[in-house]
């Protein structure tokens, strides 16, 4: 019998919930324990019928457990060594976006992680969807021909959670939420040479303890030449949360309502439109490559070291506002 790949959670809010659901559908998976400062495993436990040891300490549950891959699924501003000593003990790393709420630490994780020698992934779960793996696949037959502009904006309305709008503690939309889009930049267009651009907050300032940016408009230039803006705003519609992209290439235009939905018109020979709605289970498919990387049957994918270059631009978006828009590269 195949041995099962044994792993821990660590945080089990929304997210650790999210990741659980899906690790317990594996057979070849065991789920050997779930760490958190909080009520919330102990509450995860009562709600589902398990009994899933339960630790508080995240150092005694890696000195007592036997394990081969930790997820991390805490608040950006809880983050404080857990990756770098799970890579120290050789094991497979899966966390949530914002790898960092600083580029310090967001390089000091992955130089842990590399000098470590450890598998890693990010919670990227955009790169999932069938939209996005079906232009994706197109970009490598080249049909689309070579990109040229990447446009995205996202938008909500919502005070979330009382730690998601202080920057010390989420470092910001662009970090804590619009940073999918900036991966979906990343990802689909190449590395970034440089990013200029705004950040403002506009329609909280009589909020008590709101101190991050609630509208930003960020222009990216990519090595490869393509050009980019990306835009947000908690000023919109009230419980709609909306993530939109489009990009424009040399022989088509595809536009993403979300990773699911694609609109592809084509551009050169004649115009012709085709539009694409797959039901792909992205949480799923995030999950079960990372158990398949761990056991050695899948490449490096959304790693860790791809995360830094996410922090990497939302940072330079940041700092270039607070220099007048000044152009930051890399």
């Amino acid at each position: 019998m195949e041995r099962k790949i044994r792993v821990a959670m660590l945080g089990m809010g929304n997210m650790g919930r999210t990741h659980i659901a899906q690790l317990r559908k594996m057979d070849d998976v065991e789920v050997v324990a779930l760490c958190s400062v909080t009520d919330d495993a102990k509450k995860y436990n009562e709600e589902n019928g398990t009994s899933f040891p339960i630790y508080d300490d995240f150092d005694r549950m890696l000195e007592e457990v036997a394990l081969d891959a930790v997820y991390v699924t805490l608040p950006p501003f809880a983050h404080d060594g857990q990756i770098e000593k799970a890579a120290a003990k050789k094991l497979a790393i899966f966390t949530e976006k914002p790898l960092a709420i600083t580029l310090e630490r967001a390089q000091s994780i992955a130089d842990a992680v590399r000098e470590n020698g450890v598998k890693s992934m990010m919670g990227y779960h955009m790169r999932f969807g069938g939209a996005v793996k079906h232009v994706r696949k197109l970009m490598e037959d080249g049909v689309t021909g070579k990109p040229t502009l990447y446009s995205a904006n996202y938008e909500c309305n919502s005070l979330h959670t009382p730690w998601w709008i202080r920057r010390e503690l989420c470092g910001g939309q662009i970090f804590e939420q619009i940073i999918h889009l900036y991966d979906m930049a990343y990802y689909m267009m190449g590395d970034f040479a440089s990013v200029s651009g705004y950040v403002a907050n506009l329609c909280h300032r009589d909020v008590p303890n709101y101190t991050i940016e609630d509208t930003s408009a960020v222009s990216i230039r990519f090595k490869n030449g393509t050009l980019g803006s990306i835009t947000g705003s908690n000023c919109a519609v009230p419980d709609r949360w909306a993530g939109i992209f489009k990009i424009v290439f040399e022989n088509c235009v595809a536009e993403f309502p979300d990773f699911n939905e694609v609109k592809i018109t084509y551009t050169k020979g004649g115009v012709r439109e085709e539009h694409l709605i797959f039901d792909d289970d992205v949480r799923w498919e995030e999950n079960r490559y990372f158990i398949d990387m761990v056991k050695g049957e899948k490449p490096p994918f959304a790693t860790i070291e791809e995360g830094l270059e996410g922090v990497k631009i939302v940072a330079g978006a940041v700092k270039s506002s607070e220099n007048g828009g000044v152009p930051i590269s890399y």
